[in-house]
């Protein structure tokens, strides 16, 4: 053929081939779908591969915008954690009150999480994700403007609905668009987003502040957002939502399904376990290992990266043993305990941070999971509802049962604190056992 003419054929107007809406695609006769045109059109081997390997790839194509959205988001959230000393400055607070700034988020996402379910159910995921990405945009300007803590603590308290659709909805899209074999690996890459943004926080955001200024943050972690939500769009050219309106009744009724909230608390155990090695072991070297602040945070660090390894691989490993979702998360738990209690032993610094990169890959392990295992569970028209309350519970465990293991570590001892984390362990393994199959 000359000129790279691959084909020549009769195009037609309005065609649909593997979900790509396409104008004048290959076709060698006339079907009733398409209207028929006068002019042939010659078609070269880059146009029809083209189409394929765009629909071939199109799930991943969504997966990485949707990892983008989320780690811009999670940079957000965990920003203030590595400036709290310029917080302290520039409002005139005390380190408590500066800590606030990352609980009123956790705050507003739990309050709002399932009304933003409830949403998920009814109307297309995309356009929801557009909310939260104006909200986000929105409460970024509101906290560079701000001039007093309080209207700052407003801006950071209504981030909590954004996160609702940059988290839980992003995380419905990935699991909806791809296949039950890799569903698993390409949600547990999609939750790998949240330390890949804490890193970011952590090692950018004061690289950021030295030279822009603190508040500059808020204008860099959106803009990655940004570029996430450019990619969806170009991506995901159909609606995705579930094929019926869930009516008020049913959503109640989901609200009490004892399935799903099992498996919801044994996540919010898992949380708990990940959110106590990240936020009390920098206090626990400082105190009873004796390092200096700064070696002792690079340390706790490895639990977060850890988890950049541990979160895909936890779904790649639920793949690889047939689908199956809770041999992962016992085990997760399994590892976890005897390295809580190693740590509460251990004298060496290596064998500490040794310690801490594996809590870091066992309390992280099932995360993703998690997300899988409750769309398998959950019914079409309820999937995005069901992942609200996993999410809403998740959030509870990141704030309720470490803040308890911090009164233990004032009032009683450290010992008291790793038992009691070491309970919720062991409740998050009872409650995954009797948890049925997906």
């Amino acid at each position: 053929m000359d000129n790279g003419e691959f084909h020549k054929c009769f195009a037609y107007d309005h065609c649909s081939v593997t979900g790509v809406r396409s104008s004048g695609f290959l076709a060698s006769r006339r079907s009733p779908e398409c209207e028929w045109t006068e002019q042939p059109r010659l078609y070269s081997p880059s146009d029809y591969i083209s189409v394929m390997v765009t629909s071939e790839r199109r799930p991943w194509i969504i997966l990485a915008g949707c990892f983008l959205m989320s780690t811009g988001f999670n940079a957000y959230l965990f920003g203030p954690a590595s400036l709290i000393p310029l917080l302290v400055d520039q409002f005139a607070i005390d380190k408590a009150s500066a800590g606030l700034s990352i609980s009123a988020l956790f705050l507003g996402w739990v309050l709002l999480q399932i009304p933003g379910g409830f949403l998920m159910d009814r109307y297309d995921n995309r356009r929801l994700v557009w909310i939260g990405m104006i909200v986000f945009a929105f409460v970024s300007l509101a906290g560079y403007l701000s001039s007093t803590y309080t209207v700052f603590l407003v801006t950071r308290f209504l981030g909590g609905g954004a996160a609702v659709f940059l988290w839980t909805t992003n995380a419905n899209i990935v699991s909806q668009s791809f296949p039950a074999s890799t569903r698993a690996v390409a949600t547990s890459l999609f939750i790998t987003s949240a330390p890949v943004g804490v890193t970011i926080a952590q090692f950018i955001g004061p690289h950021i502040a030295s030279v822009s200024g603190w508040r500059a943050i808020f204008f860099v972690y959106p803009l990655v957002s940004l570029l996430g939500m450019v990619v969806l769009y170009w991506a995901a050219r159909e609606p995705i939502r579930t094929p019926s309106q869930l009516d008020l009744s049913t959503f109640v009724k989901t609200l009490s399904n004892p399935t799903i909230l099992l498996v919801s608390l044994s996540s919010f155990c898992a949380y708990s376990l990940f959110v106590f090695f990240n936020s009390w072991m920098p206090t626990y070297a400082t105190e009873v290992l004796a390092l200096d602040l700064a070696s002792a945070g690079a340390i706790t660090a490895l639990v977060p990266l850890a988890g950049i390894v541990a979160r895909p691989g936890g779904g790649w490993l639920s793949d690889r043993i047939g689908d199956r979702r809770r041999p992962v998360i016992a085990f997760a738990f399994l590892l976890s305990l005897p390295i809580l209690g190693g740590i509460s032993v251990v004298t060496s610094t290596s064998r500490f941070a040794i310690l801490l990169f594996l809590a870091g890959i066992g309390s992280q392990l099932g995360t993703g999971v998690f997300y899988v295992y409750v769309s398998e569970l959950s019914d079409q028209e309820t999937q995005g509802t069901q992942l609200a309350i996993l999410t809403t519970l998740s959030m509870a465990g990141a704030f309720i049962a470490p803040a308890v293991a911090g009164w233990l570590v004032d009032e009683v001892s450290w010992g008291a604190a790793f038992v009691f984390t070491g309970l919720i362990g062991i409740i998050g393994i009872a409650t995954i056992v009797v948890a049925p199959r997906s």
